[in-house]
């Protein structure tokens, strides 16, 4: 391992040692469109407790803490976050822009294991900027309980550091945060981790984990970076600073030669004093082989750190795919990527290499399989107070981590077994009884409106033609005669459609693609499908509340289809998909018959 340190050290021995207030400015982008609100706060100064529920407070938040002239740091008071928060489509101001003297977060920020999503910074530029969710988290500050989902941050300008959940944490506690999304770097000389940029003094960071994606793209060999999975830099440790009990399972790449890369921890240097106590990590899990760099002897799985106190980690056993570490080009390595690295320094040169002498199996082991229960053994056994490991999808996490533990259904097939009395027999063979549209499937196939399309299936993820959607609504109908007489050429006579297309025609359900084609194998959209069950079921008279309008695709409702897509929304036939219709989209045999089960269970 080599590491050229100099520019960045230096850069570091000078800010945050006694960092000038007025060091960083704040972004100029006006944040969530300007409307932050401070109205919890005003009139309730003397409060220790705050709840948020929209993202506007968490706004007026950060426009409290970053105010130049009457900065609130909020020590000794709590904020919970009630509920989920969705940021897209808007430019982030971080919450503390300053430094560890002023304009930084010092209360209590507990999520309550809600998530923030789509957190979205983009910076270019000369000047020093804040990039994650907090800039500064300083004085005994702390962050728990929360989730960053799908962040997006480019931080290509020339601040120091950069992290998803906090730029900076100087004398904090982070504890039970995860961070999922992409933070990248084009600038040298900076400080990037996927939870946090750098962290200072006594800072304790505890049950954490990230699945980031982390890139640094710097390739100058004067302007290098320190890039983590978890954390970019430590500097100017304390007895009591730590990582404990975290993971990582995203991704890390960085460009330069010289910069330090770690999965947990770039690096911890320990300033130009190197008396410092160095940072403790212990307990902590890289569950990933995702990390590269153009220098792959300046990677740890863990950390590289000039004073080691790290014990019971857990690592890759091999290098990543089509990584090469041949013994003659990195004798130490034994072909793989060191776990650790203890950095000797050379103040003079402004270098840092690993000791070959250093053992790092004193710091952990080697694993092949995350999965194994040894692993989740080794995790429990030397876990800090309040860390509860369990069993997770592809490696152990926390209790408290849904996403990563496979889902338990134990109590509701016992209940189920409760009270149902005889086995639920599907009538098609790739129709399921768990499937949402089961009920649906069977109630068509009682009713003669499908008799599925043979060999015992139903197909529900075709899609559904224009042939099938009519003759669907013709038998739902009581399969009618009627005397029509249809001119079109390519609806055959004797044809399974034939009678359906003309009772449709007949009745104004639906028209041709041309004077004389009906096109019976077209793909039929979910508009036009709600078009042709509207037209059957309800009339044109209704008058019904625009809900389509709630949802992010409404522009993309066409015309012919507004009112009835209003009226399946009204009756419950119809529910989107998330915060989408999708109404272009082809309506399949699945949707079409529990669009008709709805309509006609009175829905």
């Amino acid at each position: 391992m080599k590491k050229r340190i100099g520019s960045l050290l230096l850069i570091l021995a000078l800010c945050f040692t006694l960092l000038p207030t007025a060091a960083f400015a704040a972004d100029s982008t006006d944040a969530w469109d300007s409307t932050a609100d401070t109205s919890w706060y005003f009139g309730h100064e003397t409060d220790t407790e705050y709840h948020f529920t929209t993202a506007e407070q968490l706004a007026g938040l950060a426009r409290l803490v970053n105010d130049k002239t009457a900065s609130v740091s909020f020590e000794g008071k709590t904020i919970y976050l009630d509920n989920d928060l969705d940021l897209s489509g808007f430019q982030w101001t971080p919450i503390g822009n300053g430094d560890n003297f002023v304009r930084h977060f010092a209360g209590t920020f507990d999520g309550q294991h809600h998530k923030i999503m789509n957190l979205y910074h983009h910076s270019t530029g000369d000047e020093l900027i804040r990039n994650g969710l907090f800039g500064v988290v300083s004085d005994g500050g702390t962050l728990k309980n929360l989730l960053v989902i799908d962040a997006d941050i480019a931080s290509n300008d020339g601040s120091l550091l950069a992290g998803i959940l906090a730029d900076w944490v100087n004398g904090g506690t982070v504890e039970n945060c995860y961070t999922s999304g992409r933070i990248e770097n084009n600038v040298g000389d900076k400080m990037v981790g996927g939870l946090i940029g750098q962290c200072t003094w006594s800072t304790q960071v505890k049950g954490c984990a990230s699945d980031a994606t982390v890139i640094s793209t710097e390739s100058d060999e004067d302007h290098v970076d320190t890039v983590g999975g978890l954390i970019g830099q430590w500097e100017n440790s304390a007895d009591s600073s730590s990582i404990t009990d975290c993971w990582f399972g995203g991704s890390v790449s960085c460009n330069n030669i010289y910069s330090a890369v770690g999965g947990i921890l770039g690096a911890n240097f320990e300033n130009f004093s190197g008396n410092k106590p160095g940072v403790i990590i212990k307990n902590c899990m890289v569950a990933t082989k995702n990390i590269t760099g153009a220098e792959p002897g300046n990677i740890t799985w863990i950390a590289a750190v000039a004073t080691p106190h790290i014990t019971n980690c857990i690592w890759p056993d091999t290098p990543p795919d089509g990584v090469t570490l041949d013994e003659e080009t990195y004798p130490d390595n034994k072909g793989n990527y060191l776990a650790v690295a203890k950095l000797v320094i050379d103040w003079t040169t402004y270098t840092a290499s690993a000791d070959p002498t250093f053992d790092q199996s004193s710091c952990g082991t080697p694993v092949s399989n995350f999965t194994s229960a040894d692993v989740l053994t080794g995790l429990r056994t030397n876990a800090g107070t309040g860390i509860e490991w369990v069993a997770g999808i592809n490696h152990p996490t926390f209790a408290w981590d849904v996403w990563h533990i496979p889902a338990d259904y134990t109590k509701f097939i016992g209940a189920i077994a409760a009270f149902v009395t005889k086995v639920e027999t599907s009538p098609f063979g790739d129709v399921s009884t768990s499937a949402y549209y089961y009920e649906a499937v069977k109630w068509a196939q009682e009713k003669g409106i499908t008799g599925g399309i043979g060999n015992g299936l139903f197909g529900p993820n075709q899609p559904c033609t224009r042939a099938q959607i009519v003759t669907f609504l013709w038998r739902a109908a009581g399969s009618p005669v009627v005397n029509y007489a249809m001119n079109m050429s390519d609806v055959p006579e004797g044809s399974y459609y034939a009678e359906a297309v003309r009772w449709a025609l007949s009745e104004g359900i639906a028209t041709g693609t041309t004077g004389n084609t009906f096109s019976p194998d077209s793909e039929c959209t979910r508009a036009q499908a709600v078009a042709f069950l509207f037209r059957y079921a309800a009339s044109e008279a209704v008058t019904l509340q625009e809900l389509v309008s709630g949802f992010s695709d409404a522009d993309s409702v066409p015309g012919y289809a507004l009112h009835a897509m209003n009226w399946a929304l009204a009756e419950e036939i119809v529910q989107g998909n998330g915060s989408k219709l999708m109404p272009n989209d082809s309506c399949t045999r699945a949707q079409i018959v529990t669009f008709l089960f709805r309509a006609y269970q009175g829905k």
